[in-house]
């Protein structure tokens, strides 16, 4: 008995997976069953994406007979691709095929239980950030490139933060490491809060973490900093026994008031967070192409 059971929980299945898109898509599973699938942005999607350039009503995967699934374009704007080449009509799918809806690439294929557990380990690890749960630099740039590119085909603004704690290295001699560790998971949990659920948290290093503001002015991204700004220097925070007082500072650029490329506007939001530590520290500052410098 014991053996049925270890073998049921072990069959293979049909699995959707997205191995490349938005950081709010990349990793979606879903399990496919024998009934149909659409993929798309609006609410009523079984397998629903954040990806602009995927349509509200992009394509479906409907089951055909036992393990075998077809997928049909349904009236999509920039269309559906099977291994990089244009659906016209309904087309039989088959295990490791890549679907290209929009800017996102979804892998259809078979796996068991135990590959389910492992690739959903790895893609943690890969991903996020050990300490906080945030992205992961690596990955983290990934996206912003991604974003940038898309803020530039469709000329909508894009906006980034980029934060520091002010006087961290004075927290970690003074308290230690392990307490600088919970400093750094409850800043992290500031911004994830303060943040909208389509802005983009990642820790770059350290103690800096960066953001990611689609679709959004400087105004909008002023507000974001000083949301946690102000959240970071309201109360202490509590580290085991002790009590940490702590700051941060922010620099902010956009495209394209005041970045053309991705380089201007990691390189300016620098530069402002650089003028908000010259200027006392525990400020927001952005970048203006006014003067070249932050105010």
């Amino acid at each position: 008995m014991d053996e049925d059971r270890d073998r049921q929980q072990n069959e293979i299945h049909p699995y959707l997976t997205v191995i490349w898109g938005t950081s709010f898509d990349f990793g979606k599973e879903l399990k496919l069953e024998d009934k149909p699938v659409l993929i798309g942005r609006s609410k009523e999607a079984n397998f629903r994406l954040t990806d602009r350039m995927v349509s509200r009503r992009h394509c479906i995967i409907r089951p055909v007979k036992a393990g075998f699934y077809e997928i049909d374009d349904v009236g999509s704007s920039n269309g559906t691709y099977v291994n990089e080449e244009r659906i016209t009509g309904k087309k039989l799918l088959s295990s490791g095929d890549k679907i290209r809806v929009g800017e996102t690439i979804i892998k259809f294929h078979y796996k068991d239980d135990y590959d389910t557990f492992f690739f959903q380990k790895l893609y943690k690890m890969a991903v996020y950030d050990g300490h906080t749960g945030l992205l992961n630099k690596s990955f983290f740039m990934d996206e912003m490139k991604l974003q940038f590119e898309i803020a530039s085909r469709q000329s909508m603004p894009l906006s980034f933060v980029l934060f520091d704690l002010d006087d961290f290295k004075a927290v970690n001699d003074r308290f230690g490491h392990p307490v600088g560790d919970v400093v750094l998971k409850r800043v992290a949990e500031i911004l994830t809060t303060s943040k909208r659920s389509q802005d983009i948290a990642g820790r770059l290093g350290g103690e800096e973490f960066g953001v990611i503001l689609p679709a959004t002015d400087l105004k909008g991204a002023v507000a974001l900093a000083e949301r946690v700004r102000e959240k970071v220097s309201q109360a202490p925070i509590k580290a085991y026994h002790e009590l940490v007082r702590i700051t941060v500072s922010a620099g902010i650029s956009n495209f394209p008031l005041t970045a053309s490329t991705l380089n201007e506007l990691v390189n300016q939001a620098d530069q402002a967070l650089y003028q908000a530590k010259r200027m006392g520290k525990n400020k927001v500052i952005t970048y203006l192409p006014i003067s070249g410098e932050g105010r």
